[in-house]
């Protein structure tokens, strides 16, 4: 089952320090995959598996001192968010 929600209910769900630094969480996950020797470590990982380690790193140097009960919905909103960009990047440089 899909469910539709409107732009302005999609920003509810997005926790708000994670929307107000959306645009510089992109750019530093494009610099983790990139700079950080993780294209190096595609092949080490599994798809979904280099999502979240991808994820996980881009969470703790945008979030260093995030609650632990915030992570989850970081988490949740940045796979939304961003997986698909993270996913094709994987699919990329995979050999």
């Amino acid at each position: 089952m899909k469910i539709i929600i409107t732009e302005s209910q999609l920003d509810m769900i997005i926790p708000q320090p994670l929307r107000r630094r959306l645009n510089n969480i992109e750019d530093l996950m494009y610099d983790v995959m990139m700079n950080h020797a993780v294209s190096l470590e595609v092949e080490d990982y599994d798809m979904e598996d280099f999502v979240y380690y991808v994820i996980d790193l881009v969470i703790y140097n945008v979030f260093p001192e995030a609650p632990d009960k915030d992570i989850p919905a970081y988490e949740k909103s940045l796979l939304y968010l961003v997986g698909d960009n993270i996913r094709k990047f994987w699919k990329d440089n995979k050999i």
